[in-house]
């Protein structure tokens, strides 16, 4: 008979530890690609995937924002501002926003 489950007795994953928690904080507050990863910015989906890779636990994104949230780090989504040359883009972007339904 046997098989089952390799990762605990009860087939739940690994529990996050200290260590995986300080991981993730360190991990954080470096610049992605001083980590040799292809990108510029963290996200929660990249912060967990990063972390599954260095220490073989697969956290979930609210798990790791929730050890983040812990460390007192809040990951924001970049702003982008559009803009444009035209010096009506505002009234005519605000036009566009009012558009009547018939």
């Amino acid at each position: 008979m046997g098989g089952g489950s390799t990762k605990t007795g009860q087939g739940h994953p690994p529990k996050i530890t200290q260590a995986y928690k300080e991981q993730v904080l360190a991990a954080v507050r470096r610049r992605p690609r001083s980590l040799d990863q292809p990108y510029s910015m963290w996200t929660l989906q990249r912060l967990a995937d990063y972390m599954a890779e260095q220490t073989g636990i697969r956290a979930s994104i609210e798990t790791v924002r929730q050890v983040l949230k812990a460390g007192e780090v809040v990951l924001s989504r970049p702003q982008h501002k559009v803009s444009s040359p035209d010096p009506e883009y505002l009234e005519k972007k605000r036009r566009s926003k009012r558009r009547v339904t018939v």
